[in-house]
């Protein structure tokens, strides 16, 4: 299981949508969970958009740090989750979204507590739930940037055109900066997640940023208006191309976790190897 960091560009290139498609999509097990945890300090989206407004927002990332001052953090974050049932078997409720803050305002407070979240998080990891977390345009280059330098994997999400070529070059050169820290887990876990709109593919894309394009999803603005701002679903909405294309980019994903973990668990590995050696003489 992974903590999955989706970061955006100025000019709303639609991770919040990307996020929602990828948490509707993401294949899950039996005892499985996914949490979406909106963690944009400028402010949550879903409740508003994809939700219209028609769950109370009494529950979400505001809550949980005011809960967190009088009981475990941990305690406290599975009641502020909100079920968003699976369609194929609505009696599952495995599909999980931690609403974001309601104001930008509201982040000044939150602080101390992005480094906790990132602890939590990586513990629900562990016990077998995968956690995606929206950091919006500017998260990662903040005190909720802790998120992002913890993550398996920090998945840009960007658009093929020359406007968000020329945002995404020195977003990714400040990433990776960070990411390579003392406090980070290393760029490698760093990659692009691609709308495919404009001139500019997958190969043009890797080519000039030097990040590996690991999954991308067409532009679809119709369909996308089901998760950014709560349009009718269509009857054929979860397989039509946006939603498809969500379903086959979660297997890349899962990959690039599980190489990444796997070439950094390899010294490790060997010195753990060296000293049962040197233990048996």
């Amino acid at each position: 299981m992974a903590v999955i960091t989706l970061v955006g560009l100025p000019g709303a290139p639609g991770v919040t949508s990307t996020a929602l498609a990828l948490l509707r999509s993401w294949p899950l097990e039996d005892g499985r969970r996914l949490v979406l945890a909106e963690c944009d300090p400028d402010g949550g989206a879903v409740l508003s958009g994809a939700l219209q407004s028609t769950v109370v927002a009494d529950r979400g990332l505001r809550n949980l740090t005011e809960s967190s001052r009088t009981q475990d953090l941990v305690t406290a974050f599975w009641p502020q989750l909100i079920a968003l049932e699976n369609d194929e078997k609505r009696s599952e409720r495995n599909r999980l979204l931690l609403p974001g803050l309601t104001t930008m305002q509201q982040a000044s407070s939150l602080a101390p507590v992005w480094g906790q979240l990132a602890d939590l998080f990586t513990g629900i990891e562990e016990h077998g739930h995968d956690v995606l977390v929206d950091l919006g345009r500017a998260g990662a280059f903040g005190p909720a940037g802790v998120l992002a330098m913890r993550a398996d994997s920090v998945l840009v999400v960007m658009r093929g055109t020359l406007r968000s070529m020329h945002a995404a070059r020195s977003r990714i050169e400040a990433l990776r900066t960070l990411m390579d820290g003392d406090s980070g887990r290393g760029s490698s876990a760093l990659g692009i997640l691609l709308v495919r709109q404009g001139p500019y593919g997958p190969r043009e894309v890797e080519a000039e940023l030097g990040v590996r394009v690991v999954a991308s999803v067409p532009y679809r603005p119709e369909e996308a208006a089901v998760l950014s701002d709560g349009a009718p679903e269509g009857r054929g909405f979860m397989t039509g191309k946006l939603m498809s294309a969500a379903r086959d980019a979660t297997a890349p994903i899962r990959q690039q976790v599980a190489t990444r973990r796997a070439r950094v668990a390899s010294p490790l590995q060997q010195r753990l190897m060296r000293a049962v050696q040197q233990n048996a003489r």
